[in-house]
């Protein structure tokens, strides 16, 4: 087994949740994300929204990444309507 990513692999998906809640650790989530997305990677974030601030998808975007919040109706029954949104994450097309 791998304990250790070679320095040039990256990932054409990266899922998480709960990860922007802390303003000290948007820095170095971007940071993670831009270094193991290539263009097509796809990554999907799952946030609660009353306890991410806004200022997470300012500094997301300032990055060089595009988000969208994708439709409640993607998600169990249970999480529609909730403060739970997923979004989805690429590197920005130039």
């Amino acid at each position: 087994s791998r304990n250790v990513l070679c320095r040039d692999e990256t990932f054409d998906f990266i899922f998480g949740s709960d990860l922007a809640y802390r303003s000290t650790l948007h820095e170095p989530l971007i940071k993670s994300l831009k270094r193991f997305s290539h263009d097509k990677t796809v990554i999907l974030i799952g946030i609660t929204m009353n306890d991410t601030p806004s200022s997470f998808f300012d500094k997301l975007s300032d990055a060089g990444f595009s988000y969208e919040r994708l439709n409640d109706c993607l998600m169990d029954p249970k999480f529609r309507g909730q403060t739970f949104g997923l979004f989805a994450v690429q590197k920005k097309k130039h």
